[in-house]
């Protein structure tokens, strides 16, 4: 009975923590910023004269609003921005990526935002994932008002 007690206490403390971000992406978001890569593809993302604009960077912008986070975004192609994510150098990569990306094996997705475009982050990192998806969930649920 002693050793059931300690293991229930022992699932207790460690639950407390889950989602877990091995890398630490949303807490470092908290701290230095969230970290985006964008990839020009109107009307998802969009460069001109070095401002990003789209509908993707949009839903980012209010992301970062609604959790106090800084936006720094800068621009690659969907190769460079996917090895970056892999070093945990983003958080997230945006540019019209549809769910059934080649980027699975590489790089985690979000739920669909709309019927078939996702964000892409590290993978494992379930605490990001979990805030961004919420943020998604609220928007299309039009529940923006709950945090």
């Amino acid at each position: 009975m002693r050793k059931l007690i300690i293991l229930i206490l022992l699932s207790m403390v460690t639950a407390c923590s889950i989602p877990k971000d091995p890398e630490n992406s949303f807490e470092e978001a908290r701290k230095d910023g969230l970290l985006v890569g964008a990839v020009p593809n109107p009307p998802y993302v969009e460069i001109s004269n070095d401002q990003f604009t789209g509908t993707e960077i949009e839903k980012l912008r209010e992301f970062a609003k609604r959790e106090n986070l800084q936006l720094k975004i800068e621009k690659g192609t969907e190769s460079e921005l996917v090895e970056k994510l892999e070093k945990y150098e983003l958080h997230v990569v945006a540019g019209g990526i549809g769910k059934k990306t080649i980027w699975t094996k590489k790089a985690g997705l979000t739920a669909p935002y709309d019927t078939k475009h996702v964000f892409l982050i590290p993978k494992g990192e379930n605490r990001l994932l979990k805030h961004l998806e919420d943020f998604i969930f609220r928007k299309k649920t039009g529940n923006e008002n709950n945090s």
